[in-house]
């Protein structure tokens, strides 16, 4: 018979088998107390709010995949990252603290000897650095997604770029891969200053040659004095070099509507300067970026209120990363009955009377006060607590996991790292030049990156080979 409570006694034994193993290993034991106290003590969980009031927005929800909590160590900061407010300059900056660190680091352990280590390491640092950033920009990571929990209201995006802009990476068939796996019912593809394309594609989809989902609207993003997004366009424009008041005047001829894009981005005239020369309305966000500083958002919303000017969230999105950080909401009942040129009138009436809602991904404080150089400390915080249990677990087992197979930095990682991240590399640049060829006319960043991969990627895999000689003639140099 089994005795009373007798589960007690092995369940005590693992506990302290697993306190034994916590006591030698400090720094997996110190790093699952800071993530679990973090995450328990200062949790901000991810939500939806209304990117004008700032306030949470019941209706829309997060979805974290369950391939993401799977692998969530090895893709969850990546993504954090790629959601800052200036993604680039924090990477490259992590990357400097991450260096030095290594520096540090080597010189506690190997005192005078750690400048060699150091210098064979800049390859190695340089090349992981390189593919990470690849590697988060052009695969498709479980990027969490949006959740629509209302009842007939859809959700837009009123700015978007294909390889048709200059600076637009992806082809439209992938814009509108993006927009749907974000959780878009529609969206304004807004090419710079031309849109012969973007009426191309509107009229393959009213054909039914294209899928019906999301729904695709003709738009430019017109490079004048402050870049505006002119909606909803029926004929065919080229606004390069043009005039403000020009290209306004041709817009409204149109049915057009008219919103500034990124003004507290640069500020080039006054708020009052462009609703006097007569736009309909302000981006209040853009990319991953609410407008900036508080003053500037709430003198925004304040000159839209009191001339009846519509505000939206501008995606802004040009095929760097399957994240997405704003959305527009709008409620339009029987939007899946309506034909294509309903659901376009249906957007811009709505637009023009300023009844849409602007929504924002909300996983850190929107107004940081800190330095740029102090941005890796407190994304690593930031990210932290972000996480829900199921992500903090995914955390703990890999670090256990790491720990009992004895995964340790190898001297081969010296060469190993810039080839393979070379090699890497050095096929995304042929990727990209590939794509540039049938939209020369239209694009330069495609052409541009595919060089720039290209040599970098040879310039790598070169490095990883002269690493690898030098170690094999001078093999002392790493013990």
């Amino acid at each position: 018979m089994m005795k009373p409570f007798s589960w007690v006694y092995p369940l005590s034994e693992f506990f302290q088998k697993f306190l034994s193993f916590c006591k030698s290993h400090t720094v997996f034991s110190l790093f699952i107390i800071f993530i679990v106290g973090l995450n328990t003590l200062a949790r901000f969980p991810i939500r939806i709010i209304n990117a004008v009031t700032l306030d949470v927005e019941p209706d829309f929800a997060v979805q974290v995949s369950w391939l993401r909590k799977l692998i969530e160590p090895f893709v969850g900061f990546q993504l954090f990252s790629i959601r800052a407010g200036d993604p680039l300059i924090e990477y490259i900056v992590l990357w400097v603290w991450l260096f030095l660190i290594f520096g540090i680091l080597l010189v506690s352990k190997q005192s005078k000897q750690f400048i060699k280590y150091w210098v064979l390491s800049v390859p190695a640092v340089i090349g992981l650095a390189y593919l990470i950033i690849i590697w988060m920009i052009f695969w498709p990571l479980p990027a969490n997604t949006i959740v629509n929990n209302s009842q007939d209201t859809i959700l837009f995006n009123t700015h978007a770029h294909s390889h048709f802009s200059h600076d637009g990476l992806i082809t439209p068939e992938e814009q509108m891969a993006w927009h749907e796996r974000n959780g878009f019912d529609a969206f304004f593809l807004t090419e710079h200053n031309h849109n012969s394309k973007t009426l191309e594609l509107v009229q393959r989809q009213q054909r039914g040659d294209i899928p019906h989902y999301p729904h695709i609207m003709s738009a430019i993003e017109f490079s004048g004095s402050n870049h505006m997004v002119l909606l909803g366009l029926t004929d065919s424009l080229i606004t390069f070099g043009k005039k403000d008041a020009l290209v306004i005047k041709e817009t409204h001829r149109q049915g057009g509507l008219i919103g500034l894009a990124h003004w507290f981005d640069g500020r080039h005239n006054s708020l009052e300067h462009y609703v006097n020369l007569g736009i309909d309305g302000f981006e209040i966000v853009n990319r991953n970026q609410i407008a900036y500083p508080i003053e500037t958002h709430e003198k925004i919303v304040k000159m839209c209120s009191e001339n009846q000017l519509f505000i939206i969230g501008g995606a802004d999105y040009h095929g760097y990363g399957p994240t997405c950080k704003t959305w527009n909401a709008m409620a339009i009942t029987g939007w899946n009955e309506l034909d294509h040129s309903a659901r376009t009138a249906k957007i811009m009436t709505g637009l023009s009377a300023g009844k849409n809602q602007v929504l924002y991904y909300s996983d850190r404080r929107i107004y940081g006060t800190g330095n740029i150089w102090l941005s890796p400390l407190k994304n690593i915080v930031d990210y932290f607590r972000s996480l829900n249990g199921f992500q903090v677990l995914s955390w703990v087992v890999w670090c256990l996991l790491f720990i009992v197979f004895k995964v340790i930095y190898s001297a081969k990682c010296f060469y190993l790292i810039p080839f393979v991240s070379g090699i890497a590399i050095l096929v995304q640049g042929r990727v990209l030049l590939e794509k540039s060829i049938n939209v020369m006319q239209y694009n330069d960043i495609l052409l541009e990156f595919g060089n720039l991969f290209t040599l970098h990627g040879i310039g790598l895999i070169g490095s990883g080979i002269l690493i690898y000689l030098i170690l094999k003639r001078f093999p002392k140099l790493i013990n």
